[in-house]
Formats: structure tokens, C-alpha cells, sequence
């Protein structure tokens, strides 16, 4: 019988499967630099670390190939993917045509109602990066506003660049340090939002972007 410690545990309550489980805690080793890319996920040693056979951790790392964390490559495995500068600005430029698109069509379809949920999720963003999780809770504000759009199908790719970006901030020291710079910009793009100033808005959020892509694709990992 296969034994699970706490951390586990409490995850595989809310997942639908052990695989799911797994996906979930290599994912947030790899959004959190506790893996970085270009490491070898080897089955074997996976398998002892969640005490469970190959079969939940082969399906994990399929799961990771799908969301775009991890490679599988022919007799070499399950391997962290490893983004060259190229390979950084090309995502980055994808997410700009994408999320302003999205952006634009929030503030058209957004009513009053909807600003209260924008302000709870700036609110959290604040909290969090005061040593908390700043990643879930930049990721949970975006997609707050995206969402406002109404169209799902759009909102799901933006979410799966961001993922595969991800993990690259946990290697980059001078980006938490920015994370006030971060901050003010969500501050003055919600504040566009709420008075509908879409041009405003769409510049703001583009400043955000290219900013965030100049740094990660310029700067060197922390050692």
C-alpha cells in the first residue's frame, strides 16, 4: 500500500487522480524555481517521492508535456523546458496580440457589477507579494479581467503562455524586487479599466508586458 506525506495529501483532495496530484506539485516546484529548467524528471525517482508506481507519474508528466512545462524527448524522457531569449519574446508577443485583445473586449462587455471582483483580486496581488504567492495571485487578477470578455477558448491560451513562462520568474532575483513596479501598473490599469478608458488601458497593459519580456529574456538567473 502506497503511503502519502501531508503536503500530498492535502492536494489529492482536490484533485481528480494521483496523476493530477503529481502534475500539480511538479508544477508548482517548477513555477516556484524548486525544479529549474532543463532538469531530467526521472520516473523512478519520482515514483519514491510520492510512493506510488510509474503509471500516476508517467501520466503526470504527459499532463506537464500538454500544459507546456515539460519535453518528452526520445530516450532521453521528461525534461524541463528550457526557453532560449527567442524562444521568451516570441510567447511575449503572442500574449501581447492576445491579452489586449481580450483586454479590449472586457472593458466593452464589463458592467459596474464586475469591479468589485477586479478590486478583490488587486487587493490579493498586494497581499501576496509581501512574501506570499505573488505568481498565483498576478495570474488570478489578469485572468479576472480577461474573463470579462466571454470568451473562454481565448482566456485558456492566454492562461497556458503565462504557465509556460512561469517558470522562469523564480530564476530571475531582480524581478521579485520589481514586484512594487508590478504593482503600480496593475494599480493604473485597474483604475483604467474602472473608467472605461480602453486606449489607457491597452498601453498600460503593453508596458507591462514588454517590460516583463525585456528582463526575463535580458537579465541573468540568480545564482
Amino acid at each position: 500500500m502506497y503511503t502519502y506525506d501531508q503536503k500530498v495529501l492535502s492536494m489529492l483532495r482536490k484533485s481528480h487522480s494521483i496523476a493530477d496530484t503529481i502534475a500539480e506539485a511538479l508544477k508548482a516546484d517548477i513555477q516556484t524555481g524548486a525544479i529549474v529548467p532543463g532538469t531530467h524528471l526521472q520516473q523512478e525517482i519520482l515514483a519514491k517521492r510520492f510512493s506510488v508506481s510509474r503509471v500516476p507519474v508517467r501520466d503526470a508528466l504527459f499532463k506537464l508535456n500538454s500544459e507546456g512545462l515539460v519535453s518528452i524527448e526520445a530516450n532521453r524522457g521528461a525534461i524541463v523546458v528550457a526557453l532560449s531569449p527567442d524562444q521568451i519574446n516570441e510567447i511575449y508577443d503572442l500574449r501581447l496580440l492576445l491579452e489586449c485583445d481580450a483586454l479590449e473586449r472586457a472593458i466593452k462587455a464589463m458592467s459596474p457589477a464586475d469591479l468589485p471582483a477586479l478590486r478583490r483580486a488587486l487587493q490579493r496581488c498586494r497581499l501576496e507579494a509581501d512574501g506570499g504567492d505573488w505568481l498565483l495571485a498576478d495570474n488570478e487578477f489578469h485572468r479576472a479581467i480577461y474573463s470579462l470578455s466571454g470568451r473562454q477558448k481565448h482566456v485558456d491560451i492566454i492562461d497556458s503562455l503565462r504557465t509556460s513562462i512561469q517558470a522562469y520568474w523564480a530564476q530571475y532575483s531582480n524581478l521579485a524586487k520589481n514586484e512594487p513596479h508590478w504593482l503600480d501598473q496593475h494599480d493604473a490599469l485597474y483604475r483604467a479599466i474602472e473608467q472605461r478608458d480602453t486606449r489607457r488601458a491597452v498601453k498600460i497593459l503593453r508596458t507591462h508586458l514588454i517590460e516583463a519580456s525585456i528582463k526575463l529574456s535580458t537579465v541573468p538567473p540568480k545564482s
